[in-house]
């Protein structure tokens, strides 16, 4: 049973405990290569290790702190860019991250204390969903020859269709009078175009489409699905050469000419298209469960629901007394959606999350909120029916999450380097992993002696700055980590280390 999904998907990221800014991905993020690791060794062996001195302290991470004077000698030490302050925010929140991952690997290399539960929530609630579908419904899936053929010659599954149009726009906030005129215009085209008018040459002078009009209203190729869904029925209605009457979408009324129509034979697709049939009927089995499981259990919005996510929205993830928490933004026979959820959500979710859903319409937040309330009843009956994960499972895709973490932190090269494999040797799961397992390869005295946190999170953002390496994306794990941590960016301290930039750059 898929599960129902907002309309901006929740992406699992950090808010700060301070102020949080993001990362920038541009040019100032990311570097491009410039160094090879010979050159590289040299830098690390004459970088100092990050000290607590300095004046004030652009980052600060369990206990330890990046200064305004740290970040401005790595900059100018190392970077291949101009300092600005997207670098700098960049740096802060790169040592963040970095300087928090390494304290857990140093801690404990095989992560074990590290809680991945978040990372794991969503392939828990798949296996769970997937159990409950089976448990619940019974659908037919066998799919005859004669009926797939029916389907194929109905729906021309895998077709390219090649096509021009007129597009007679509406007038802004067009009254119905003025919509009516668009049409007998369309209709007197359609009747010139009947009796021999050239296409092309009406679509150049009347189009008001204009990447088509000044192609003589070609709209190029393209397969079903692609196009407004009035456009892509009467398209695919249509035999190569033939003319459409009139098509309505918002835009205005569209003359649409087929000029060719490519088909795959039959028994090209027939497996891809026997399996979305059979996935349709899935889907239908599905929503005919859920709307049945809406209507036993009475789930409906509460009185004022979408008010109040939208004051805490304005509000954001901050603290609620014990019953404003409990307060319900749904409820169903036994049970209930409330603000403490609401807030758990926005706390887990990113900034722009937020700011999407408090831009929705209220029918918009509705069907958010009726999708969440849907979800907490699924889980609900599945608990109910004892289908959730078996333990083993759980510690499974844990397992299988700190690995992918270890991977990741190997390829960043904060992993110690005296320390055993957790667990057997596998292949580099990447380029960057392969290249990390190349450097721990190396003589021990070609490598910077081994050293604790602070000095591998520095040997890593100079490998960032001077461009030597490119940032991976941290994704769900930045979540992780920053939300399992004790940390804060200053941005308020951004123009000192700019400031001291200016004082320590060469005349």
């Amino acid at each position: 049973m898929a599960k129902t999904k907002l309309p901006e998907p929740t992406t699992r990221e950090p808010t700060s405990r301070g102020t949080r800014t993001a990362m920038n991905p541009g040019p100032a993020a990311t570097p491009v290569r410039a160094r090879g690791r010979a050159g590289l060794l040299v830098l690390l062996a004459a970088a100092p290790v990050l000290t607590a001195c300095g004046a004030g302290t652009l980052a600060e991470a369990e206990g330890r702190r990046l200064t305004v004077d740290d970040a401005a000698a790595l900059i100018a030490a190392h970077s291949t860019l101009a300092g600005d302050s997207q670098v700098v925010r960049a740096v802060a929140e790169l040592w963040v991250d970095y300087t928090l991952l390494a304290l857990h690997l140093d801690a404990d290399t095989t992560l074990a204390t590290l809680d991945v539960s978040p990372v794991i929530e969503q392939p828990r609630f798949d296996i769970t969903m997937s159990a409950l579908r089976d448990e619940v419904l019974e659908v037919d899936t066998a799919v005859s020859d004669d009926e797939l053929a029916r389907r194929f010659a109905a729906e021309l599954p895998g077709a390219l269709a090649t096509a021009s149009q007129i597009l007679l726009a509406f007038p802004p906030a067009a009254t119905t009078r003025q919509r009516d005129s668009v049409l007998a215009f369309a209709s007197s085209l359609k009747d010139q175009l009947d009796q021999g008018g050239d296409f092309a040459a009406l679509a150049g002078r009347f189009s008001a489409d204009p990447g088509s009009g000044g192609q003589g209203g070609s709209m190029g190729t393209f397969p079903r699905g692609q196009m407004l869904a009035p456009i892509d029925q009467a398209v695919f209605s249509l035999g190569p050469g033939e003319l459409s009457d009139p098509v309505e979408t918002t835009l205005g009324y569209h003359l649409l000419r087929l000029d060719s129509l490519a088909m795959p034979e039959l028994s090209e697709v027939a497996d891809d298209f026997r399996r979305r049939i059979q996935l349709e009927r899935i889907g239908a089995a599905e929503a005919a469960y859920i709307m049945q499981l809406d209507s036993l259990s009475g789930l409906a919005l509460a009185e004022g629901a979408l008010d109040i996510a939208r004051g805490l929205l304005e509000a954001g993830p901050s603290r609620l007394s014990g019953g404003a928490a409990r307060r319900p933004l749904l409820t169903w026979m036994d049970g209930a959606y409330t603000t403490g959820d609401f807030l758990e959500l926005l706390r887990r979710s990113p900034e722009e999350f937020a700011e999407s859903v408090a831009l929705a319409s209220d029918d918009e937040l509705e069907a958010a909120l009726q999708r969440l309330g849907r979800e907490e009843l699924l889980m609900t009956e599945a608990r109910a029916r004892g289908l959730e994960p078996a333990q083993s499972v759980i510690d499974s895709l844990a397992a299988d999450a700190r690995q992918v973490i270890r991977e990741r932190t190997a390829a960043i090269g904060l992993a110690p380097r005296s320390a055993s494999p957790p667990t057997d040797p596998a292949p580099p799961a990447t380029p960057d992993a392969a290249e990390a397992a190349a450097d721990a390869a190396l003589p021990e005295s070609a490598l910077p002696t081994p050293a604790g946190p602070e000095a591998l999170v520095e040997e890593a953002l100079i490998r960032v700055i001077s461009g030597d390496r490119e940032i991976l994306p941290l994704g769900a794990l930045a979540f992780l980590i920053r939300n399992q941590g004790d940390w804060r960016v200053h941005e308020d301290r951004v123009g000192a280390v700019l400031e001291r930039l200016r004082e320590i750059e060469p005349s």
